[in-house]
């Protein structure tokens, strides 16, 4: 089901396509895209409303009715709510695309100027979130932001965006932020270790059965064998108690890369960052997340049928495969898509390593 609509107004249901949405990890906004036809487009809802309006709202929902002929909201799940950037008119085709994202969005698109000096971070989640009429889940914290300013001198973020602020205020303190329909989340770390993990199943042919069997429609696996030779690791850290922000690398010197006249490729950079570690102890870390890196880095593809299980703080398990492949994996994305043509499908990306980083170019 797909509504659309002002912010301020009632949404309406409208035909569709096909749509998809792409969930992703916490730090980034997760998309959507959606395809109209416009002979189905009727008012209020017709072509000009949906090419005039802005902003312009869309709610995506997707899940299995008991009754599939006769159904509203509540039968089914919210995959997705946000303004719509992007409309694109084919009157050849006569559709309509639309495409934006959640309302990570609200805070990726302010700047904030403000110093905070006389606030906590749980306080300015709060202050940030009832701006753009999200509803806050706030873990309180301690020490107001103005002191943490004066200390890191890794990071200022006068001028930064509010997206980027508020991720840096929840790395502060070991903290995770995001956006999950008008609601901003800001508190610890959930351990996906700890939750069901989704099992995708192999069974390979046997003499009696010449066919592989899964619950998978496709599945493959990536490995850089070269990798050990272009990867850096880049530890941040904040440390409450030294009162000192500090970053550390490993191999010490080489996060530069690529140099003039050289025919070496650019290092990839993986950067973490990691709470109330001493300078040693970072170092310690680096070293161990390279060697981990090099030695078990996999990627995992995998293309399922439609469900509304699998998120991105569940982990992944795959069996029947054997080493190395038969691994839990850490999701970094899950793109659910619907069509009349291929019905409810979803592919599922991730790493057999812990995503909390971000690769950057050296």
């Amino acid at each position: 089901m797909v509504l659309l609509g002002d912010p301020k107004q009632p949404v309406t249901p409208v035909p569709w396509i096909d749509w998809e949405v792409e969930q992703n990890v916490w730090h980034s906004a997760s998309t959507f895209r959606v395809r109209l036809p416009i002979s189905a487009l009727t008012d209020p809802v017709n072509l000009d409303y949906v090419t005039n309006t802005n902003p312009l709202q869309a709610q995506i929902y997707a899940g299995f009715p008991q009754d599939p002929d006769q159904y509203g909201t509540a039968d089914l799940q919210q995959l997705i709510i946000g303004n719509v950037d992007q409309v694109q008119f084919d009157p050849v085709r006569r559709t309509v695309d639309l495409s934006g994202r959640d309302y990570t969005s609200l805070l990726i698109d302010t700047k904030t100027f403000d110093r905070w000096t006389n606030q906590t971070a749980s306080q300015i989640a709060t202050t940030l979130a009832e701006r753009h009429g999200l509803t806050p889940q706030v873990t309180a914290t301690k020490g107001l932001v103005g002191k943490i300013y004066e200390i890191d001198k890794i990071h200022d973020r006068h001028g930064s965006t509010e997206w980027e602020l508020l991720t840096w205020l929840a790395s502060v303190y070991d903290y995770v932020v995001y956006v999950q329909g008008m609601t901003l989340y800001f508190g610890p770390k959930p351990d996906p270790q700890t939750a069901t993990p989704y099992l995708i199943q192999w069974q390979n042919p046997d003499q009696d059965n010449g066919f592989f069997q899964a619950n998978a429609l496709d599945v493959s696996f990536s490995r850089t064998l070269t990798v050990g030779k272009g990867v850096v690791v880049q530890v941040h850290s904040f440390n409450h108690k030294q009162k000192a922000g500090f970053s550390v690398t490993y191999p010490q010197g080489k996060a530069k890369g690529i140099t003039p006249g050289t025919a070496k490729a650019p290092a990839q950079v993986y950067s973490y960052i990691i709470a109330n570690l001493s300078q040693q102890d970072a170092q310690q870390r680096a070293k161990q997340i390279y060697d981990d890196i090099i030695r078990h880095e996999l990627k995992m593809t995998a293309e399922l049928p439609g469900d509304n299980i699998l998120m991105p703080n569940v982990m992944v398990e795959v069996s029947g495969l054997g080493k190395p492949f038969e691994s839990p994996y850490y999701v970094e994305s899950v793109a659910r898509r619907m069509s009349f043509d291929t019905g409810y499908t979803m592919t599922v990306r991730g790493k057999n390593h812990s995503l909390d980083t971000s690769i950057i170019p050296a």
